[in-house]
């Protein structure tokens, strides 16, 4: 039989393997090893966060620094896009209403920090969440094909830094139209 006929199993003659490859399509994932896929880079660490391989179920680990020093940003390279809309827009609005109440600086402040001390408080368990459901959406939709979940969860898991880059350069665009407007207006 040749190699692109589809009756040919898979094997070790499939030129559309990677070296190396697992070609046994029989062998399903848990979905431990799933979300390390979704995860991508540091799938380790979130693994340990997520406490998946303990023999007792706990809940996430509470802090998560990365989410509170950059907030925004962490959700747009962890590809939680409608995340990190929400969270920019509390973040940006809930000082923006203070200052509308003539709240003093230091509830200003604490309206800043409250949202990303919540944000690193949770993270952790939002990003199980997001990674859960794309892959309970990937499985449903890709039923009884592993190989294609795989290169499912692998296309639209992981970080993205280049949307990163663009999110900086809408921040920034936002604060420079929004600094204009300001100024038009006093």
């Amino acid at each position: 039989m040749s190699t692109l006929d589809p009756q040919t199993s898979p094997g070790s003659e499939n030129p559309y393997l990677a070296p190396g490859a697992d070609a046994d399509v029989g062998t399903a994932l848990e979905d431990a090893d799933y979300l390390t896929l979704v995860v991508g880079p540091n799938a380790a660490a979130y693994r340990r966060f997520w406490h998946v391989d303990s023999a007792l179920p706990k809940p996430p680990r509470r802090w998560n620094w990365p989410a509170f020093l950059f907030g925004t940003l962490w959700m747009v390279h962890r590809r939680m896009y409608l995340a990190a809309i929400g969270f920019y827009l509390v973040t940006t609005l809930l000082p923006i209403l203070m200052l509308l109440v003539d709240a003093g600086i230091p509830q200003i402040a604490f309206g800043m920090l409250l949202p990303r001390i919540a944000l690193a408080i949770f993270a952790n368990a939002l990003y199980l969440r997001h990674c859960s459901r794309l892959l309970a959406r990937v499985q449903a939709t890709h039923a009884g094909q592993p190989n294609r979940i795989r290169a499912e969860l692998l296309r639209r898991g992981g970080t993205r830094a280049s949307a990163v880059v663009v999110c900086l350069g809408l921040i920034y665009a936002l604060r420079y139209i929004t600094q204009g407007l300001l100024q038009t207006y006093h």
